[in-house]
Formats: C-alpha cells, structure tokens, sequence
C-alpha cells in the first residue's frame, strides 16, 4: 500500500494549505471452491488513512485540531 501527498484547506481559515498523507482503501478477493459447494467469495475491504503532516501555517492552528475538524464534517 503506498501513499499519495494531498493538499487540503484549511477547514478553520479557509486560505492555508494542509499536507495530509493518504492510504486509499484496497479491497481483496479470494476465491475458495470445494468439492461440495462450489466457489465462495471473501471480500476484505481496508479502511481510508489519513495522516496530516502540518499544521495551517496562516491561523496557526494545530495538527490535532485541524483533523478533528476534517473527520467532524466528513472529509477525512
């Protein structure tokens, strides 16, 4: 699983840049067949992570706050 830069806004200021690394979810498949019932499928789906690498460098918030903010209004 590799992780990809992103820049948010900030959600308190709304004119800083945020760096926040992201996991993508991944969803696997496994396939199991036995000779009684055929071919079952198991799918396991990850969750999305997100790490906020810095704080808002315009209102001075913190990294804490800015992404309880973000998962309070649903974009983290």
């Amino acid at each position: 699983m590799r992780g990809e830069y992103e820049e948010l806004t900030c959600p308190f200021c709304e004119k800083g840049k945020i760096t926040a690394l992201h996991f993508p979810s991944v969803k696997q498949e496994k396939r199991s067949i036995t000779a009684t019932f055929g071919s079952r499928k198991l799918i396991s789906k990850s969750k999305d992570i997100w790490i906020i690498q810095s704080g808002c460098n315009v209102c001075g918030k913190s990294k804490e706050d800015i992404e309880r903010e973000l998962k309070k209004r649903g974009v983290i």
